[in-house]
């Protein structure tokens, strides 16, 4: 099955990516951005972006990047038909 960059566009665009990455990671709102340590690497000092506003989260430290489809594959391990 073959979805249309229009849907997947639409639907990115109704999704509140802090809310979908503050069910398993605590955020911390940093002016219009939200910031976390990363949960892709260990670390101290928080280095783990997300901005709703661009819809993409991103990571200083380890360079993990994605929107809200990417956060539900590589960190809760679905598909990505699963994770739309």
């Amino acid at each position: 099955m073959s979805l249309s960059q229009q849907f997947l566009d639409e639907l990115r665009a109704r999704i509140t990516l802090s809310t979908v990455i503050a069910r398993s990671t605590r955020l911390t709102r940093a002016g219009r951005e939200f910031k976390a340590c990363c949960p892709f690497h260990n670390e101290k000092t928080p280095s783990f972006t997300v901005n709703d506003a661009k819809g993409f989260y991103h990571c200083f430290g380890c360079g993990a990047h994605g929107d809200a489809i990417r956060w539900m594959t590589d960190q809760h391990g679905l598909s990505f038909m699963d994770a739309v």
